[in-house]
């Protein structure tokens, strides 16, 4: 399976996550995991393109086309990182975190359509770490030679596109996972805003929303209560 260059670049100028822009939890990661091979990458994006090729796909139409059902069909299995973002939200609800609590709101609603919540990512192309990059063998297009040339291609703009559609839509909470690329949350919040230690976590209030800066949920030595506590730092600063 090869990449087509012009999907490609549609797929890196048009593609900003799941959900739906209309919900109240956002979530803003670096980039999606994933993208071990060449047939994995051109798959994904071939799946995107056929789902609509828009901004936001369903993460549970998505994941089943590209045959990963097993977090949104029973039994359902837990996803590091969208359990957390269940935690966090289930949480800010005052309502139940527990496990079965956790894998419903995963299955049922995270990163769908019509839900409340909107998962985007700094960076469009899928990536097992940041140590691996693969693209400048699969593609001639000339951003694609390393990782700091597309990093460096790609965040000015699509930090502006994020920051347009927060003000845009005015999400009740933004939460950013990875508190190492503050700088780029900073960048999307405002350069002038100033974020406050709250133990763990970064905070700041502009308007009607709270933004979050969190520690991956990658991150060693993390706990699930370290997710907790930003859910109840939510729901106590509405």
């Amino acid at each position: 399976m090869v990449i087509n260059d012009e999907l490609l670049q549609r797929f890196i100028t048009t593609f900003y996550g799941s959900g739906n822009y209309e919900g109240q939890y956002w979530f803003v990661g670096m980039e999606e995991g994933g993208g071990n091979s060449l047939d994995q990458v051109a798959w994904r994006i071939n799946t995107w393109h056929e789902l609509g090729g828009a901004e936001l796909v369903d993460i549970y139409k998505f994941h089943i086309k590209i045959n990963h059902p097993e977090y949104f069909t029973n039994p359902v299995k837990l996803q590091r990182t969208w359990m957390q973002m269940a935690r966090i939200i289930l949480a800010s609800k005052g309502l139940s975190t527990s496990v079965s609590d956790i894998k419903d709101y995963q299955r049922d609603i995270i990163g769908r359509k019509k839900s409340e919540t909107c998962l985007l990512e700094l960076l469009p192309l899928p990536s097992p770490n940041t140590a691996t990059w693969q693209y400048s063998e699969w593609s001639s297009l000339p951003y694609l030679k390393n990782r700091e040339i597309y990093r460096n291609y790609c965040s000015p703009w699509r930090c502006e596109q994020i920051q347009s559609q927060i003000k845009t839509f005015q999400p009740k909470a933004v939460v950013f996972m990875g508190s190492g690329y503050s700088k780029y949350w900073q960048s999307i919040i405002g350069e002038n805003v100033v974020i406050h230690d709250k133990g763990g976590f970064g905070a700041a209030k502009l308007g009607k929303t709270l933004f979050v800066i969190a520690k991956h949920p990658a991150a060693r030595g993390i706990e699930n209560n370290y997710f907790e506590n930003i859910g109840w730092f939510i729901r106590s600063s509405q």
